[in-house]
């Protein structure tokens, strides 16, 4: 790795030690160049703002940490259905083991939302786990899966932000429970009818 490559790198693990731990509006530029052990010049040279260094954290954490964890447990072998299990299990560890991410995701992606030229980055960005799940649907032979996996990534989202919220109210939200629900909602279509 080239020097400029382990500088940048070194900039992008402090910012997400920093971002996830404090949140991004309580991060400055200066706390993350201090942390990484660079200078302003350093850090401006890689990124324009403190938005384009959280965005760019955020996905170079994902595509370098979330990725491979997730991808080195899934097989060819492996079912359609056994690997969405898998998703679901992976994204209930997330929300268990990393509560920072959680918190970190959604203040970018709502300080996203206020950036027109921002939109095409993060469709291209979603999009990646958007073909994922809808290939594995595709496979499993649902009526719609580009819809189906649209409705359950936003549903995981959905419930990572209430998972988080509910912690900070003391409550406690029954991880198994959650998970069962999921895979007969998304993965087994087995619909329970009241008696």
């Amino acid at each position: 790795m080239t020097p400029e490559k382990e500088t940048k790198e070194r900039i992008l693990e402090s910012a997400f030690e920093l971002f996830s731990s404090k949140g991004y509006d309580k991060v400055s530029l200066t706390k993350v160049i201090e942390k990484a052990g660079v200078s302003k010049g350093g850090l401006f040279h890689h990124f324009d703002s403190k938005y384009s260094l959280a965005r760019d954290t955020l996905i170079w954490w994902a595509q370098t940490h979330m990725e491979p964890s997730f991808f080195e447990d899934v097989s060819d072998e492996m079912e359609p259905q056994d690997i969405l299990i898998h998703f679901i299990d992976f994204m209930i560890s997330m929300m268990e083991k990393e509560e920072g991410f959680t918190k970190f995701f959604w203040s970018i992606f709502d300080e996203s939302t206020r950036r027109e030229d921002e939109s095409k980055l993060w469709i291209d960005f979603l999009s990646q786990y958007s073909l994922m799940v809808s290939g594995i649907y595709e496979k499993m032979g649902v009526k719609d899966p580009q819809m189906k996996a649209l409705i359950f990534l936003s549903n995981m989202d959905g419930m990572a932000l209430y998972y988080e919220m509910l912690k900070k109210t003391g409550m406690e939200l029954d991880l198994n429970a959650l998970r069962e629900e999921l895979i007969r909602t998304y993965v087994t279509f087995n619909e329970e009818v009241k008696e």
